[in-house]
């Protein structure tokens, strides 16, 4: 799956994606971490809320590869190095909510700006 164009809504943390036969898929950014001297990217497709769904999300991880100007996602084959780096992400990501869980508990809002 590529990226296509720089469709990102930082607002939203939200970015489109077209696999190889064309077809779009909308994803929210979750997290973007290092992990073992590479960087992995976390989403979660965006869908329309179904009647009787349970509300689980999927999460994809990718694994980031070029640099700044020409960076891509590319879907993790190994299935060792996948388990490691969702393990990773879900330990990263369980920090990030703690720290704004914290910082709301704290009278702060999580995004560092003060509430008033």
């Amino acid at each position: 799956m590529r990226e296509d164009r720089n469709d990102y809504d930082e607002e939203e943390n939200i970015v489109e994606l077209v696999d190889d036969e064309g077809n779009r898929y909308r994803y929210e950014h979750l997290l973007t971490f290092a992990y073992r001297d590479r960087w992995y990217c976390a989403l979660t497709e965006v869908k329309e809320a179904e009647e009787g769904e349970d509300g689980d999300e999927e999460v994809a991880i990718y694994r980031l590869e070029g640099d700044e100007e020409d960076e891509q996602l590319v879907q993790i084959e190994d299935e060792d190095e996948l388990d490691e780096a969702f393990a990773e992400f879900c330990a990263q990501y369980e920090d990030f909510e703690d720290a704004d869980e914290a910082a709301a508990l704290d009278g702060g809002d999580p995004d560092g700006v003060e509430k008033q």
